[in-house]
């Protein structure tokens, strides 16, 4: 287990299920519930650090060595604290929320993968910085064996796993549980699949709810968030323009509670996992 404050990765084998726009729709709920988070963009894409407008240089060398890729060739102990950008949503958000930004050179890696350790970089990187925030939030990208999701969950309390519901989706959910449960002991011995958010869930959908069930059977009924993310036009323009949903309109500042129940679930349920697994 790591140090305070819980360290949650946002997960999934498959891309496309809402995984990053859950990760952003949790930092700002918990900025909004007054917490100070830490995102961690371990995506090479870069979509969470896009979408939380992380401020970094538009130099493209000066934006490649103050990015998480730089931090993790060779990391000191808390060394990420260098490369954290606030927000740029501006107000409470600029205030509570920190990135440490991806950028393309996450995909090389892989190539140190075979030095001693390497799988604990970025828990050294952290390692004293964490202390100033209530929550870790860790947008993992849609991997299920490498090397970049190793250091991920290596540095990980529990996983949250967005899955929409769909057959693919849901066994690349379960091919996470099956690799948490198979090499938990040479990663992190106390790595915890903490449950699953259904996400882009249509009620009226037989599919939808069938799929809701085998989602059960993965994680159990209490690692099942009760509060669905809906299909809605807001949650694609969260992402889109890069601002809190509650910015998106009136479906955006319905969508705004329901992101508040499921960051509510989520703080719960990390707190029953973690100390389950204590």
């Amino acid at each position: 287990m790591t140090a305070a404050p819980p360290h949650v990765a946002i997960a999934n084998h498959k891309g496309g299920v809402g995984k990053t726009a859950v990760a952003q729709g949790l930092t700002v709920a918990a900025a909004e519930a007054g917490h100070r988070v830490l995102a961690i963009d371990m995506d090479s894409q870069g979509n969470l650090t896009r979408r939380l407008r992380a401020q970094v240089s538009t130099d493209p060398d000066a934006r490649q060595k103050a990015s998480l890729a730089s931090v993790l060739q060779r990391p000191g102990r808390g060394e990420i604290e260098r490369i954290l950008v606030p927000s740029g949503y501006g107000g409470i958000y600029t205030d509570r929320i920190q990135i440490a930004p991806a950028h393309l050179d996450l995909e090389l890696l892989p190539r140190t993968a075979a030095e001693a350790a390497s799988e604990r970089r970025l828990l050294r990187a952290l390692a004293g910085v964490v202390d100033d925030f209530d929550l870790v939030i860790i947008d993992c990208p849609p991997n299920l064996l490498s090397h970049q999701i190793d250091v991920a969950w290596t540095a990980t309390d529990v996983i949250l796993m967005p899955c929409e519901g769909e057959y693919e989706a849901v066994e690349a959910a379960r091919r996470i549980k099956e690799r948490v449960s198979a090499d938990r002991h040479t990663l992190n011995p106390e790595l915890a699949v903490a449950g699953m958010v259904v996400s882009r869930y249509r009620q009226s959908l037989a599919v939808h709810r069938k799929r809701v069930g085998e989602m059960e059977k993965i994680v159990g009924p209490d690692g099942i968030c009760p509060t669905r993310i809906p299909e809605l036009v807001a949650f694609k323009k969260m992402s889109e323009n890069a601002r809190p949903i509650g910015e998106c309109g009136p479906e955006g500042r319905q969508m705004e509670f329901i992101f508040k129940d499921v960051y509510e679930w989520t703080r719960n349920r990390i707190e029953t996992v973690m100390k389950d697994a204590a």
